[in-house]
């Protein structure tokens, strides 16, 4: 058989690097809208008891996925949003990557970082009910209260100014975790869109729609080498790979949605599409 190059830890030294992608899991607001009327910190929600089990999921597919391809715990960088939904979601998908050498669980931490921050679309100061990361690691200990943010995005933004921020976003996650054989990024849906775009320098339409806790996985054979990501139409691809979930749901809905003119009401399902042909 076709006998495999040897793996090592430094990705400088010619091996292929993975970026994956990750949207959050099912929304708690989204399948209980009745939640806000109450709820201290609206721009904030957990959440629900599917997006916790489509989190899991994530965790079971990247586990096997792990083990086929020889990564081992010490390749795995984790970066995510410092929204409660997307550390939930990174949290419960480390708890399930068991399998692969060394222990992921005990010894990735969560590396919060605000380049991967929610789109405030309707401008609704989204930012302003997220507490202090110190906060943060009382009920999620694998938090890197260390890791800091030097890109911050600056609020509210168009789409143009968002789309910019992901350019940055991309360059800034390079030169930060570049050095990782395997980097997982826990984000948003727009971010999923807007970072896979500017990383494979592609085209909205180029890009699936993101699913609750969908995969984009992203390859190269080196630092120096563009990001390639699989084609739309490819069956089982990783361009918002959602087969891995046993359940996508029906109240956080697949979003590759930026233009902004055909938004007219933010309660209008599929309004302002800018994704694949459908």
């Amino acid at each position: 058989g076709k006998e495999e190059t040897p793996k090592t830890n430094e990705s400088t030294s010619g091996c292929q690097q993975s970026m994956f992608v990750i949207r959050h899991g099912d929304r708690w607001d989204y399948a209980h809208p009745e939640w806000k009327e109450t709820a201290e910190r609206k721009g904030d929600p957990s959440l629900s008891t599917l997006g916790h089990r489509q989190a899991r999921e994530v965790g079971q597919f990247l586990d096997q996925l792990f083990v086929e391809e020889g990564i081992k715990a010490e390749d795995v960088t984790l970066v995510s949003s410092p929204f409660l939904r997307c550390l939930q979601t990174s949290n419960e998908l480390l708890s399930e990557i068991r399998s692969c050498e060394g222990d992921v669980a005990h010894t990735v931490k969560i590396k919060p970082d605000h380049s991967v921050f929610e789109f405030d679309l309707w401008n609704d100061g989204l930012h302003e009910s997220l507490p202090n990361m110190s906060e943060r690691k009382h009920y999620f200990p694998r938090v890197d209260v260390t890791n800091e943010s030097t890109l911050m995005p600056t609020l509210p933004e168009s789409v143009d100014a968002f789309l910019k921020r992901c350019d940055d976003a991309v360059l800034h996650l390079d030169k930060v975790y570049g050095s990782a054989p395997v980097l997982i990024v826990v984000t948003h849906a727009a971010c999923c869109i807007g970072l896979t775009k500017s990383a494979t320098n592609a085209t909205l339409q180029d890009i699936n729609p993101a699913a609750p806790c969908a995969i984009y996985r992203l390859k190269r054979e080196s630092r120096n080498e563009p990001w390639q990501m699989d084609h739309y139409s490819k069956d089982n691809g990783m361009n918002g790979f959602s087969g891995h979930l046993s359940d996508i749901g029906k109240h956080t809905f697949p979003w590759n949605h930026f233009d902004r003119k055909k938004q007219e009401h933010r309660a209008t399902p599929g309004a302002g599409y800018t994704g694949p042909p459908k």
